[in-house]
């Protein structure tokens, strides 16, 4: 049920609430200006029916708007859990998009392969990003699976740290074997593309 429609279905309770406190107002005012005990009678039945059609529209008309208050705190409080994970989500995806293109690239021999490629791609990782553990997965889990789902072997992991290297050496080592890796070559002898964020 639309917000619209809930704000319309109170508003017309509210008006039969005030339609029937009306005629109780002027049940109560013949009440008391009744001069025989059979209108006294009368006035008095159609006071406390009045009375209790009064009390059950307030009554409806507060349970719709708790409902439709409650409703829209549900669905703001869901958008702003959506929006808060839509960055780490978004960032996750295009780490996980650049690393399996890389890997997958020069295994690719024409355009239209390239096409295929990234399309079925972009639709699996529109399903992985939507799980509700995707944040918690770790990267090289994520990128396996998806190589795999693709038809492609995934990248070896990488080796173990060594213990006999301390850790400051093997930081300031990285950058510098990262720089001396191959880039691969692609359809044409290109290299890949830097992933966008699709």
């Amino acid at each position: 049920m639309s917000s619209a429609t809930a704000e319309r279905r109170e508003e017309i309770l509210g008006e039969l609430a005030d339609w029937l406190h009306a005629g109780a107002r002027d049940a109560q005012r013949r009440l008391l200006d009744a001069e025989t005990a059979e209108d006294f009678e009368r006035y008095t039945n159609s006071l406390c029916k009045l009375a209790r059609g009064v009390r059950l529209s307030v009554t409806a008309q507060k349970k719709q708007e708790d409902a439709r208050l409650a409703a829209e705190a549900k669905a703001a409080a869901e958008e702003a859990e959506a929006r808060s994970e839509f960055v780490p989500r978004h960032i996750k995806r295009v780490r996980v998009r650049a690393a399996v293109g890389r890997h997958v690239w020069p295994e690719l021999e024409d355009e239209g392969e390239v096409d295929v490629f990234w399309a079925d791609m972009n639709a699996r990782l529109d399903e992985l990003e939507c799980a509700p553990d995707f944040l918690e997965r770790p990267v090289d889990e994520l990128i396996a699976e998806l190589c795999r789902d693709l038809g492609y072997d995934p990248p070896e992991p990488p080796p173990p740290p060594d213990p006999l290297i301390p850790a400051k050496v093997r930081t300031q080592a990285e950058p510098a074997e990262a720089q001396g890796a191959p880039s691969g070559h692609g359809p044409n002898g290109a290299g890949p593309p830097t992933a966008d964020s699709s």
